[in-house]
């Protein structure tokens, strides 16, 4: 590992209150010093106390100033704190500097830190130090992107669980059951005469299947149904030309995002808004109206809106509640055969309730919700569907965490070996076969907590994380 210290601004770019400087490494301190003089009444920042910057305390706050060690130029007034190793994020020695949040000043000190050797960190260096030296696991360190990248309540709570170390708990109880075989297989390879019967194949393959193949499964069921809880749920409103698609977008959104007109398909594009509802983060996507006969213009728009349609988790299905439904409705719900679907009917303000609007067969089983987007009617309770929808399937799935796509992937490749290994047993395969599929889905395994990874897998995983975390 590189072992050379680092220093980055932590905070976010721009101007602020605060701005934070993190160093990590065996030098942290002594160039830290270097530019840096505790402060005591009554004493000049720019006089010169050589012990003023020494003798500092683990987890304590030193307000000073930082110097240029050159011409002695005051920087800025800042407070340090020093953490020592191990008792630090990196489990080196770190310290980080609170100064003014300018730009400007950020920089500089920057700049200082680096004239006296240190180089600047890279992209999710500190936790990669962090995960190196044993502090967290390879899931705990993908949790804290996570965590700062969340942007829902529902997505916070899961990283935050995995942070905390619930899914390295799952997968390390794989791994034990994983390694109890293993040992009875090579304790039957080496010493098979003294192993003689003592190996249960139909014993060993009932404890694969449950202890290992319905946790795996368990996880892999949870990333299917809750990966939109890290994603963000992507929820589509589709329909006839001037149905009130727009109205339904800029209700949701309680705010005038996209242009609405009387003017059949005024919706040229497909236009994309967030909200949040119930903890759970919605990406709201309004589209051109579907219709036959389409001018060359519109003709694109449709095309993307039917790109939207197949990528969506949730499609909002417009219909106008004072017209009925005719035959390209139905046409248009066709085509959601395999889409979580709501019937959202609008303008309900404009219908006569004594008359019901009328679904064909095809339509009867979706859910339905009568709306205003007009007077702002029934807009609250679509949004509680949507996220019941969301939450229900989550339920569902179990933990609090979902794996992510590089875990996923990693546990399907262990529940394809332990599957193999399963079927071994029960047909009694010789020992060394079944022992090579228990190896695959044990280095699965060990690639998902980071116990065995390339470098250049981890190379990919930090590169997503901003720099000075």
């Amino acid at each position: 590992m590189d072992s050379s210290t680092i220093a980055a601004v932590a905070t976010p770019e721009g101007n602020g209150g605060i701005g934070i400087i993190r160093v990590s490494g065996p030098e942290a301190i002594a160039a830290v010093t270097a530019v840096f003089r505790r402060a005591f009444y009554g004493q000049n920042p720019s006089g010169s106390d050589t012990d003023a910057g020494e003798g500092f305390q683990s987890w304590r706050m030193y307000l000073g100033h930082i110097l240029d060690p050159v011409s002695g130029s005051l920087i800025d007034e800042v407070i340090l704190v020093v953490m020592h190793a191990p008792h630090s994020y990196t489990r080196e020695d770190v310290v980080e500097i609170q100064a003014h949040g300018g730009s400007r000043v950020l920089e500089k000190i920057l700049n200082l830190l680096i004239s006296q050797g240190i180089r600047p960190a890279q992209p999710g260096e500190f936790t990669r130090r962090a995960f190196i030296n044993g502090r967290m696991d390879l899931t705990q360190a993908e949790a804290v992107a996570d965590l700062i990248t969340a942007r829902s309540d529902a997505a916070l709570d899961m990283a935050v669980s995995q942070m905390t170390g619930q899914l390295s708990d799952v997968v390390s109880s794989i791994r034990q059951s994983l390694v109890s075989v293993f040992g009875s297989l090579e304790a039957a390879i080496d010493f098979p005469e003294a192993a003689g019967d003592e190996i249960d194949d139909s014993g060993q393959s009932l404890r694969l299947s449950r202890e290992v193949f319905q946790q795996i499964n368990q996880l892999r069921e949870a990333y299917e149904s809750g990966r939109f809880l890290r994603q963000g749920v992507q929820t589509v409103i589709i329909g006839r030309p001037n149905v009130g698609k727009s109205s339904l977008m800029n209700c949701l959104l309680n705010q005038q995002r996209t242009i609405v007109t009387e003017i059949p398909g005024t919706t040229r594009d497909c236009i994309e808004a967030s909200l949040t509802t119930r903890g759970v983060s919605v990406l709201v996507t309004d589209t051109a109206g579907l219709r036959k006969d389409p001018d060359p213009i519109e003709r694109l728009g449709i095309e993307k809106t039917r790109e939207y349609m197949a990528s969506a988790d949730i499609v909002l299905h417009v219909l106008d509640f004072s017209r009925p439904i005719d035959d390209e409705d139905v046409v248009i719900y066709d085509q959601l055969t395999d889409k979580p679907v709501v019937l959202v009917i609008n303008k309900a303000d404009l219908a006569d309730h004594e008359k019901v609007l009328r679904l064909p067969p095809a339509m009867q089983e979706a859910a339905c919700m009568e709306v205003s987007a007009l007077q702002g009617t029934g807009i609250e309770a679509l949004k509680q569907r949507i996220a019941d929808m969301v939450l229900s399937s989550v339920a569902v799935s179990g933990p609090g965490f979902i794996p992510n796509w590089r875990q996923k992937c990693l546990l399907d490749q262990a529940a394809e070996a332990v599957s193999k290994v399963v079927s071994g047993l029960e047909s009694r395969r010789l020992p060394e076969l079944i022992s090579i599929d228990l190896q695959e889905g044990l280095s699965a395994i060990d690639e998902i907590s980071g116990r065995h990874v390339e470098t250049d897998v981890l190379d990919e995983i930090f590169s997503r994380y901003c720099v000075g975390k």
